[in-house]
């Protein structure tokens, strides 16, 4: 019920404040489980790609967001989950991996940590290796503006238009080095090549 109040609230606000717009909602499909893969820029980031769907999301979000117990809550209440930053936490992949075989869909930043500025950076092999494990559609995002709306040196958001345009769902085949490092990071590079299309069809080529 929480989340769906603050889903609401969010898209009010962001559609006010921000002109926020969503292209391609209708590649996501209606039920069952996916990944939902973006750049990353801004702390918003989650809560566009939240606010973007009609369906509840679940997220991975660094530890250190849950040590305070109100806002930890809060946390819990929108679907996150902690995961231990610069390490291979086993639990929060497990976690990850339940979500998706409950049939939820999980948001996931291949980049693994904001950008200091509109270029992509390098993926990181912990996506590809949930996708190579799970078995569920992956579906890519652009978030455009995002960085604008509140860079690194602002506490609060500006008025700046963001956009969050959605491709098509895509399934990778895992029968061979399902078990292979190497092959979990060229899932995680083919992912933001996919990103990277989105931006340049949408937005154009950065950097």
């Amino acid at each position: 019920m929480a989340y769906f109040v603050g889903w609401l609230l969010f898209l009010i606000f962001f559609k006010a404040y921000l002109s926020f717009k969503v292209v391609g909602r209708e590649n996501v499909p209606d039920n069952g489980a996916f990944i939902f893969v973006s750049n990353h820029s801004s702390y918003f980031d989650p809560i566009f790609l939240g606010t973007s769907l009609h369906r509840g999301l679940y997220y991975m979000a660094r530890e250190n967001l849950f040590w305070k117990p109100f806002f930890g809550w809060v946390m819990r209440q929108v679907h996150a989950f902690p995961v231990k930053r610069n390490s291979g936490d086993l639990g929060a992949l497990k976690q990850a991996l339940a979500i998706l075989k409950d049939g939820k869909p999980l948001v996931i930043f291949p980049e693994g940590t904001r950008s200091t500025d509109k270029n992509l950076r390098s993926a990181k092999p912990g996506v590809g290796f949930i996708v190579a494990k799970a078995g569920v559609p992956v579906v890519p995002a652009y978030i455009d503006g995002s960085l604008e709306a509140l860079p690194r040196s602002l506490k609060t958001l500006k008025r700046h238009p963001v956009s969050v345009y959605i491709g098509e769902p895509v399934m990778f085949d895992i029968s061979n080095g399902r078990n292979s490092k190497e092959a979990y990071q060229k899932i995680s590079d083919e992912l933001m090549k996919r990103i990277a299309v989105l931006r340049d069809k949408y937005v154009g080529k950065t950097g």
